[in-house]
């Protein structure tokens, strides 16, 4: 059967997903949220702070949507050894690269003495140096086993399974309990990411591609946002009056929250209908969109993630009347010196690719692909 081609629509959401991720590290790192107390209309810095955390908001569901486009596919996929083994040079080259760099240069900070088994083979995904890289290589893993399983189900029992793991999983628990639920890892784990591939299968075998709900997508998507930050507002105001439910404030921002669930999914659905057709529109993306693991992977570097964010003095300009110009000029700058590097390392990593002794490697690694299930020749998901 003949590879399926790949959806310029969604591969435009894995590149705004990766700027909403930048666009995190940026306003995080960069001590650019004031807290509540600070985002009163006589506050001298509430414009500035209600735009970062606006922007904050409608970026937190960057993680979902990542696991979302990668879960509607692994549905009826079967994972290689040879990605995986790609996936694993790749953080490899990223981590110790950027370390020998500092260390030749002689920058390497006090601190990089003490990590340096994050450099070492298999650490940054066992040390969980970049997090995402490794739930995402456990998942990718794990999925098509489970999407064994998934398959076999009807409509009511996959919508019922979908429905238990965002209750068990989710941040249902603790918006009613102020402790954690044991299983509540906030989203940042490998069973959040199961938890997604449940959702993601189910759009992808029995929801529809309703192009006149694009806008009811689009609005779902700004309304979460929208009472995500309300919340704020609301629980603060209660705090403050009662000096109760603090625990409760930011409740709604995390990955897992039901918010930033609804968001994302509904941003994922109104990316899902749109049709972007052959040309020079869908070449850029599709050779853009490949490229952003690499931005994650070098921006997002132990040595380079506060780097960046005081380079560019982010606290600093965080005060100043142009600070969303400078918000954005930064965002896209990472974005494309990422861009750039991860392409110039795929330019040599697929000449390397060529040669004789790595084509035999991949070969070999290849047999190895018959312990993971195979694709079902009779499924009929919705595209």
């Amino acid at each position: 059967m003949a590879a399926k081609k790949r959806q310029a629509n969604l591969e435009l959401l894995r590149i705004i997903a990766m700027l909403m991720v930048i666009t995190l590290h940026y306003l995080g790192k960069g001590n650019a949220l004031p807290e509540m107390e600070n985002l009163t209309p006589s506050a001298p810095d509430f414009v500035n702070g209600m735009i970062a955390w606006t922007f904050e908001i409608l970026s937190y569901g960057a993680v979902n949507l990542y696991v979302l486009i990668s879960g509607y596919f692994l549905i009826n996929s079967t994972a290689k050894n040879e990605k995986v083994f790609k996936i694993v040079i790749q953080v490899l080259f990223y981590s110790i690269g950027i370390f020998l760099i500092f260390l030749v240069l002689g920058k390497l900070p006090e601190y990089a003495s003490e990590t340096f088994f994050k450099t070492l083979f298999f650490a940054p995904i066992a040390s969980a140096h970049y997090w995402f890289a490794s739930s995402y290589v456990f998942f990718y893993l794990l999925a098509p086993f489970a999407a064994v399983g998934i398959r076999k189900l009807n409509q009511k029992q996959h919508l019922g399974l979908m429905i238990i793991c965002l209750l068990l999983f989710s941040r249902v628990w603790r918006m009613i309990l102020p402790q954690s639920a044991p299983l509540d890892d906030k989203g940042y784990g490998l069973i959040w990411f199961l938890t997604l591939f449940t959702v993601a299968s189910y759009i992808r075998r029995f929801v529809p591609i309703e192009k006149k709900k694009r806008p009811l997508y689009l609005v779902l998507y700004f309304l979460c946002s929208i009472i995500t930050l309300a919340s704020f507002f609301a629980v603060y105001a209660v705090f403050k009056s009662t000096g109760r439910f603090e625990v409760f404030i930011k409740i709604l921002l995390e990955y897992n929250s039901p918010t930033i669930i609804i968001s994302s999914v509904s941003l994922f659905l109104f990316f899902r209908t749109i049709t972007i057709p052959d040309g020079f529109l869908s070449k850029t993306i599709l050779f853009i969109a490949p490229l952003t693991f690499g931005i994650y992977l070098l921006h997002e570097h132990y040595l380079l993630r506060d780097l960046w964010i005081t380079f560019w003095k982010v606290e600093k300009h965080f005060h100043a009347p142009y600070f969303i110009v400078h918000l954005i000029g930064c965002v896209l700058s990472v974005f494309i010196i990422g861009a750039v590097v991860e392409g110039i390392r795929k330019l040599l990593f697929g000449l390397l690719d060529k040669t004789k002794p790595v084509k035999w490697f991949f070969k070999v690694l290849g047999k190895l692909d018959v312990f993971f299930p195979k694709k079902d020749e009779s499924f009929e998901g919705i595209e």
